[in-house]
């Protein structure tokens, strides 16, 4: 059995992470991740809260690092250690060898191109937002304020002015919740259900992301410490997701959205009623 400790994730600054995996050393700073094989590492230098992986050059050739910085000690210790011992078991190369022509890059962001025209269901899905979400409070606000000036009540504007603006986002905010309970009842029936994977440090909720057909990386945040969970998309939008719960959580969230539809609901009645009188 092997006594050699294993390597620690080293979770950085601004969400940097430095991992051993396989035979390669991985450095994810923001849409960037690079990948250093140990066959181009010399050696990986601990400096207090900071890890240096410092590369290999061809003689008299000019340093090359890469530094992740915010991390704990203990780790960096530790990672120093048991990345050690895995460089202690390879060949040493020739004077001549660049580590560096190694060393890979890739962007985790591709921007994804919307194409010529917006798709059927993107169209619908602009068209109920405008239909529900926007113009019954905007209209209540409107009217009623019309209304108060018309039977010269003018001075009613004062109380119907900030009601209809708390019912223009309490209409926003129904819209919102009824569109998220209609796509975790739908997506998971008739979307793309694909595993995600935390990219954020560790905590109660975090940043998830997944990879659509045309190799777009998207993010996905949810109150959540696992490192994957399964989330759903609309084939037509990959960028609509949402996470897979249970029946009990989705009846749950359909309750509270029907019950904040009934407040919008009867706090535009309220009004309207008030402005006809």
């Amino acid at each position: 059995m092997s006594t050699t400790p294993s390597a620690p994730v080293l979770r950085g600054t601004g969400g940097a992470a430095l991992r051993h995996e396989d035979d390669a050393l991985t450095l994810r700073r923001g849409d960037e991740e690079i990948r250093i094989p140990l066959q181009a590492v010399r050696d990986v230098v601990p400096d207090r809260r900071a890890v240096a992986v410092e590369l290999r050059v061809p003689a008299g050739g000019t340093p090359v690092t890469h530094r992740i910085d915010g991390v704990s000690q203990a780790a960096a210790d530790l990672f120093a250690t048991a990345v050690g011992a895995a460089l202690a078991a390879l060949p040493e190369p020739g004077p001549s060898f660049d580590g560096a022509a190694l060393v890979t890059t890739r962007s985790l962001h591709i921007p994804r191109d919307p194409g010529p025209s917006r798709t059927a269901w993107q169209q619908a899905r602009t068209t109920a937002w405008l239909l529900l979400a926007v113009v019954p409070g905007l209209a209540t606000l409107i009217v009623t304020s019309v209304l108060y000036v018309m039977h010269a009540e003018a001075g009613m504007l004062i109380l119907s002015i900030p009601m209809g603006i708390v019912t223009v986002f309490l209409n926003l905010a129904s819209a919102t919740a009824g569109e998220r309970v209609l796509q975790m009842w739908l997506f998971p029936r008739r979307g793309i259900t694909v595993v995600a994977v935390r990219s954020s440090p560790y905590g109660t909720s975090g940043t998830y992301e997944y990879t659509d057909p045309s190799g777009t990386t998207h993010r996905y945040h949810r109150s959540a410490s696992a490192g994957r969970i399964e989330v759903s998309y609309h084939p037509d939008d990959p960028g609509q997701a949402v996470g897979v719960y249970p029946p009990s959580t989705r009846v749950l969230a359909a309750i509270g959205t029907l019950l904040l539809w009934a407040v919008t609901a009867g706090l535009i009645f309220v009004e309207m009623m008030a402005a006809t009188e």
